[in-house]
């Protein structure tokens, strides 16, 4: 899981250190900190903080055979999470951009990794509609009597997105695990640009000590 964080870090920083600020500059800028159409963007960057709540998942089914009683239980294959997006846009006209961003985060059952590419709508100068489809890799609850737990499959979103400040999104994920399929949808909302930089940023750092603290000590 750390490698995975690591690498979520190092493609993050070099994002955050090349966006320009809104103030100041000509009309149409080649880089823009937070995402407006053309003419007054060319290129953007999506940096946000998202946290989901799972409204429908498959489960996980579990039994425990005790002298005199069975005790059964289920737990959810898909779970809420927290997430942390950065990644490049383009504008290809005053209407539409596209794009691609990484994801990384946390579920029940430990991290959760997605690659995906990313349209937008504009709808207005400050407000858009952003569709997004790729490759997700999440930790699940393991199937009974196995101890592996990390689940392959794709996953693809919808956010409604005002000033690139706050956004309402939903994601539904298709996952397959040794020929069992598993599958659940979340929705939640978030922050971009300034907030999500700074959460970034700090999370960056955090996991950068914790990477130097396991590396000392041998287990890394």
């Amino acid at each position: 899981m750390l490698r995975s964080v690591a690498i979520v870090v190092l493609l993050a920083l070099p994002t955050l250190a090349s966006a320009q600020s809104d103030s100041g500059g000509p009309p149409q800028r080649s880089w823009c900190w937070r995402g407006k159409p053309e003419p007054q963007c060319r290129r953007f960057w999506v940096t946000e903080v998202s946290g989901e709540y799972s409204y429908s998942t498959t489960e996980t089914h579990y039994q425990s055979v005790y002298t005199n009683s069975v005790n059964a239980y289920s737990r959810p294959d898909v779970s809420s999470q927290v997430l942390l997006t950065v990644g490049p846009m383009f504008n290809t006209s005053p209407a539409r951009a596209v794009g691609g961003t990484l994801s990384w985060g946390f579920v029940n059952d430990g991290s959760r990794l997605a690659l995906e590419a990313r349209r937008r709508n504009w709808i207005s100068s400050s407000s858009a509609v952003d569709f997004s489809a790729g490759l997700l890799r999440t930790d699940v609850p393991p199937l009974p009597d196995q101890f592996y737990h990390s689940a392959y499959g794709v996953t693809a979103g919808v956010y409604a997105i005002s000033s690139d400040l706050i956004h309402v999104n939903t994601h539904v994920d298709v996952l397959l695990t040794n020929g069992h399929v598993r599958a659940g949808g979340t929705v939640g909302g978030g922050f971009g640009s300034y907030v999500a930089t700074g959460v970034t940023v700090v999370a960056g750092a955090l996991v950068l000590v914790a990477i130097i603290a396991i590396a000392r000590s041998g287990d890394f």
